[in-house]
């Protein structure tokens, strides 16, 4: 684009530009067996959906597999409740962070902390994104720190909102899981990177991003990819 105009600064002096990527990009071990978390293993125990048949009659899980996170569906949450699962998942430590809703609150628990964080909307502490939360319970599974009420974020940017949306994107019953760097998540005909990088989780190497802007003297409000529409819209008025 910018070689259609005369020279590049002439590009850079007649219009504001905004370039950026859309994801990170963590990378992945070179050896599969560090690499790959294979969910259909993980959950053998359990009956697990093929995707060629559809679910049927006695199928317990659905998997959602996406690169470095994965939802998973409990389709009977009465015979097989979520926690149950984030437990048998809780012992594999190539996973980072495994969270569910239940009711209002979000629990997290993770292999790597004892415990478990529970949070929910509106509360006594504020993040650096002026939102506000009540937590309970072991902050570190998430990375937080906490000052004076006020919540910091460290390895898992906006990290409080981003599983709050995704717990409640949908009504269904299911859990959020994300991997350390080094591993993703496979089930049936997933894409694999081994020995080279991979994204979709909640770990910063995923979430930050490199933005480029000139010819403006403004900035988003917070760097957060969600807060970019309304400050685009700012610039053309």
């Amino acid at each position: 684009m910018l070689n259609t105009y005369g020279s590049w600064d002439e590009a850079l002096k007649d219009h504001c530009w905004i370039v950026m990527g859309d994801n990170g990009q963590a990378p992945i071990d070179a050896d599969r067996k560090k690499a790959l978390i294979d969910l259909r293993q993980l959950l053998r125990s359990y009956r697990v959906m093929k995707l060629k048949e559809g679910i049927k009659e006695n199928d317990q899980i659905v998997l959602g597999v996406n690169e470095r996170m994965a939802f998973i569906y409990s389709l009977n949450p009465k015979h097989l409740p979520l926690s149950d699962l984030a437990k048998t998942l809780q012992k594999d430590d190539r996973i980072d962070v495994i969270a569910w809703k239940e009711e209002e609150s979000v629990h997290v628990i993770s292999p790597a902390y004892d415990g478990e964080l529970r949070f929910k909307v509106a509360g006594e502490y504020i993040d650096e994104y002026e939102q506000s939360w009540s937590l309970t319970g072991n902050t570190d599974i998430l990375n937080l720190e906490l000052k004076n009420n006020k919540i910091l974020y460290n390895n898992y940017p906006d990290a409080l909102a981003r599983l709050y949306s995704a717990l409640t994107s949908h009504e269904e019953n299911y859990l959020v899981i994300s991997a350390k760097p080094g591993s993703e998540f496979i089930g049936e005909g997933s894409p694999t990177h081994v020995g080279g990088a991979s994204h979709g989780g909640l770990h910063k190497q995923d979430s930050l991003v490199p933005m480029i802007v000139t010819g403006v003297d403004s900035s988003p409000k917070h760097l957060r990819i969600v807060d970019l529409r309304d400050w685009i819209l700012s610039l053309i008025d």
